[in-house]
């Protein structure tokens, strides 16, 4: 007895129901990808170029000048997300020592200014406050 052909609902049903698990599989691998990134610590220098939105050049070369902390195992140089962040945290310019900053030049300019004065008052009173 011959082995009947698959019906062609059949076929176009398992041609189907294949398209849907690929889809899905490639769904939970992109999926699962995404997520690494996340759930590692350290990470490669063009992953922290992207993290603190640099080049990967800029990144090498702050590593080298040690201006960026790293961590060198054997060859690799890797980056700590929780140093990258705290170095963020410690270069980030607040907005009260961005006024001051801007100042400065003007207090040495004019030191007899009243007006000069009274800004700098202000922004010791709001650096106490």
């Amino acid at each position: 007895m011959a082995k009947e052909e698959p019906r062609p609902l059949m076929n176009e049903f398992l041609e189907m129901l294949a398209d849907v698990l690929e889809e899905k599989y490639f769904e939970r691998m992109d999926e699962r990808m995404r997520k690494i990134p996340e759930l590692r610590r350290l990470i490669t220098a063009k992953e922290a170029s992207q993290y603190l939105s640099l080049s990967t050049d800029t990144i090498y070369q702050m590593a080298a000048s040690k201006k960026l902390p790293y961590l060198k195992i054997g060859a690799r140089v890797l980056f700590d997300i929780k140093s990258l962040d705290q170095w963020v945290d410690k270069h980030l310019i607040r907005d009260k020592e961005w006024k001051r900053q801007e100042l400065k030049p003007e207090a040495e300019k004019g030191k007899g200014s009243s007006k000069l004065g009274k800004e700098t008052d202000l922004l010791d009173i709001l650096d106490k406050g």
